[in-house]
């Protein structure tokens, strides 16, 4: 049944674990002011069926100084030493007023007590007269400190302008207040810039816009910088990345995200390595981005990807095939890092999966649910039919907020401190740590640093104990993540990860719907494939719903597409038919940069020709290093990284048949030249070897002058 909802202005409701309140309602739009100031419009009808929606919600509390109590135990825990002992003191005193005793207790009488004006045989208001005389104070007022004694404790004998309730924007204007704080949350996306310049100003055009030219004064400029010292965690005088940071942290906390078995959550996330790679062909760096896949059970990092900047869908899609397949040994590794050096039942697993033979030692996990935010890479249908195929579940966090994967987020901070910060071409986390000579300092490829970074992973990481992982039963033992591993495969066994010979294949995302297969092939972004094997199913409709044919592509090598023959259920590689030896593999980017300069160039980005011709263009360009720019080194290096990578995750699968390369235009046949003088030459006449015979080839005659003149 639907619930019925009454907003009206001034009320408060949660949107989007938010409290805001309704301060204007047009139609069917809202206006809404969060309690930071930040303000939105929305449609009713998005703001009712949001899931995120709550109304009648709490307001703020009031921060009126006057209201504020404090804590009469924080009180005494805080007041300067000489105070807390006049206090007590001072406590001694009634007590001596009131039972005779300093202490209060007979059974810890002092020498000497009671004394004859405060003995418990006389009358309380006889002490008290007493005790007032001896302080030198009225009984009235003595009488009246008893009461506040009684009510609240030694607190009430605490020198008041010792515990006098600090306040210092007691006399500053709430409005102020409340415009600081909005405006500071609009400009959280902002550059930094001072507080008594640009944010002074916008802080005093918003008041002016909300009451009126100059109703709302703003303090003079220290005043103004210590008010924001005092409202705003980050100022806008802090680095935009850490004003940033902060507006998304949340307000409070959720709850946290609770694994007991490997694989039970994988966490799934990119960020760019604060290293710079270096290649050597074409003498530039270049950013690397990288893309980890970490079990929370165990905190084992199980897979890694790193690739030029901007990971794409196919890459995320393989990194789950990387957590399913074992991490190789390189041979130049010790053999302690070997998957049989774990405190695992190696010997019934080698049955199981007899990868793990050559392995070295990184969890090989099925993962249950993958845990991921909204990257482009992320939502795309590679990575969802890969999930769908291997009946893995979904669960996307909330858009920007990091502190749904907090634990994914805390690696990348581990890993700079443990891996970044020790390879040369370290560039630092942000612009204000970068040195001034990092291009100059990198001396490693993509390749190598992918290298160490295994090396890393193997013996460093999983080795080293971890803060959040225990024994059970022992909270003060750490363990490490494969101490864990193996913990955890005693208490919930071991899956089994499934092997697939057609995984590459599989994962990689089909062209459209699908492709009719025409007589000269097959065609994918203006691209002609073709291959021996589509001339027996050219103009025939295809056994799928739709009555296309599936054509599947690696945007990572444009050079190739791959089908897949039902009758004897192998995979074929397509070549493209402009595709001659001298062009090299390229990517779905240099494709389109190639379209783009035919489109500049007024012709037609659809022609294949014509797309064949500017693709050379760009890569001879790398064959002349005066021409290269920096856009053209990067091209270069990503499309040949990519294209290696392309290579070995095809390793993965059974080899596609591979399709013919093109024949080689057939060289002119060589014409026979005269061999006596005043004969002409035929043109293009073709030599028969087959008939040519060497020894009965008679010499030409030679003319001499000498004879002519003896004539």
């Amino acid at each position: 049944m639907n619930q019925r909802h009454r907003l009206a202005v001034e009320d408060w409701i949660e949107f989007e674990d938010e409290r805001h309140q309704v301060v204007a309602t047009d139609g069917a739009l809202v206006r809404l002011r969060s309690i930071t100031g930040h303000r939105i419009t929305i449609m009713l009808s998005e703001l009712l069926t949001d899931p995120s929606f709550r109304a009648f919600a709490e307001p703020p509390p009031e921060a009126d100084a006057k209201d504020v109590g404090l804590d009469p135990g924080g009180v005494l825990a805080t007041v300067a030493p000489a105070a807390r002992q006049a206090a007590l003191d001072l406590e001694a005193h009634l007590w001596e007023a009131t039972t005779g005793y300093r202490s209060g207790d007979p059974m810890k009488a002092q020498a000497g007590e009671p004394r004859p004006q405060y003995h418990p045989d006389m009358k309380k208001t006889e002490r008290i007269l007493a005790k007032a005389a001896e302080l030198g104070v009225s009984d009235r007022w003595l009488w009246k400190l008893l009461d506040r004694w009684d009510e609240q404790g030694l607190f009430a004998l605490v020198d008041g302008r010792k515990a006098r309730v600090r306040n210092p924007l007691r006399n500053v204007e709430p409005r102020v207040i409340q415009a600081i704080r909005e405006q500071s949350a609009a400009e959280r996306l902002d550059s930094s810039s001072t507080v008594t310049t640009r944010f002074l100003r916008r802080t005093q055009n918003r008041l002016d816009a909300d009451y009126g030219t100059g109703e709302v004064p703003l303090p003079k400029e220290d005043t103004f910088r210590r008010i924001v010292r005092l409202l705003l965690t980050h100022r806008p005088s802090d680095p935009a990345y850490q004003r940033q940071s902060g507006a998304n942290q949340p307000d409070r906390t959720f709850g946290n995200v609770i694994a007991h078995r490997p694989g039970q959550v994988v966490m799934l996330d990119s960020t760019p390595l604060d290293v710079l790679a270096w290649d050597a062909t074409t003498n530039s760096t270049e950013g690397l981005e990288l893309t980890i896949a970490l079990d929370l059970a165990t905190r084992s990092i199980l897979a890694w990807r790193l690739t030029p900047v901007g990971t794409k869908a196919i890459d995320i899609g393989l990194l789950l095939a990387d957590v399913m397949t074992p991490e190789p040994m390189r041979p130049a590794w010790d053999d302690a890092l070997r998957y049989s050096m774990l405190r695992v039942p190696y010997e019934r697993m080698l049955t199981l999966d007899e990868r793990l033979a050559q392995a070295a030692a990184r969890p090989v996990i099925y993962p249950e649910t993958l845990l991921f935010d909204h990257g482009k890479p992320y939502q795309s249908d590679v990575v969802r039919r890969a999930c769908r195929s291997w009946k893995i579940d979904i669960q996307d966090a909330r858009k920007l907020k990091p502190t749904d994967k907090p634990h994914v987020e805390r690696l990348f901070g581990t890993i700079r401190e443990q891996f970044s910060m020790h390879v040369a071409g370290y560039k630092g986390f942000s612009v204000a740590t970068r040195g001034r000579t990092v291009e100059e300092q990198a001396r490693w490829s993509v390749d190598e640093i992918a290298e160490f970074f295994a090396e890393y992973v193997v013996a460093v990481y999983q080795q080293k104990s971890h803060s959040g992982l225990h024994l059970h039963g022992f909270p003060d033992l750490e363990v490490s993540p494969n101490e864990a591993y193996a913990m955890a495969l005693g208490s919930a066994g071991f899956v089994d990860c499934p092997r697939d010979p057609n995984l590459y294949y599989e994962l990689l995302p089909i062209a459209g719907k699908g492709r009719v297969i025409h007589p000269y092939g097959v065609e994918l972004n203006h691209l002609v494939y073709n291959a021996e094997v589509l001339y027996q199913f050219r103009n025939a409709k295809s056994p799928y719903p739709n009555e296309l044919w599936p054509i599947r592509y690696d945007p990572r090598n444009l050079l190739h597409a791959y089908f897949h023959n039902p009758r004897d259920q192998k995979w074929y590689t397509l070549r493209w038919t402009h595709a001659l030896s001298d062009l090299q593999p390229f990517t779905d980017i240099t494709l389109r940069e190639a379209k783009r300069l035919l489109a500049q160039r007024g012709q037609d980005p659809s022609k294949p020709e014509l797309i064949a011709q500017a693709l050379r263009d760009l890569q001879n360009r790398t064959d002349a290093p005066e021409t290269w720019t920096k856009g053209t080194r990067k091209r270069w290096s990503r499309d040949r990284h990519r294209a290696h990578t392309q290579a070995v995750d095809a390793l993965r699968s059974t080899p596609a048949v591979p399709a013919p390369p093109p024949a080689p235009p057939a060289p002119a046949p060589p014409t026979r030249k005269p061999t006596i003088p005043g004969l002409h030459a035929v043109p293009n006449l073709p030599i028969e070897d087959d008939d040519l015979d060497l020894d009965a080839i008679q010499p030409a005659a030679v003319w001499n002058p000498h004879s002519a003149q003896e004539n």
